[in-house]
């Protein structure tokens, strides 16, 4: 678990550098399509997709493991607080 969540991290932090400038609010806002303030299951896989975390086969498992994990208020959606938690050390 320990190896995902730095690969999680490190290369979340590698995109929001890349293509935001270091902004965590504009990559949250960027993946949030439906702008209703949450991070849906659809919205998670093209970041992870972005940021090549997982490949065909596997970035569905780190969404739902994402998640189950983090979605703290059980609405299967990640709050901006929630993905805080996901991707910053």
């Amino acid at each position: 678990m320990a190896n995902e969540r730095q690969e999680l991290v490190t290369k979340i932090s590698a995109l929001v550098t890349a293509k935001f400038g270091g902004d965590y609010v504009a990559c949250f806002n960027y993946y949030d399509a439906d702008h209703n303030s949450k991070i849906d299951s659809n919205e998670l896989y093209n970041a992870l997709y972005d940021a090549d975390i997982g490949n065909y086969f596997t970035r569905n498992a780190w969404v739902k493991g994402i998640i189950a994990a983090l979605d703290t208020d059980r609405d299967g959606l990640l709050s901006f607080e929630e993905f805080q938690h996901a991707v910053m050390a």
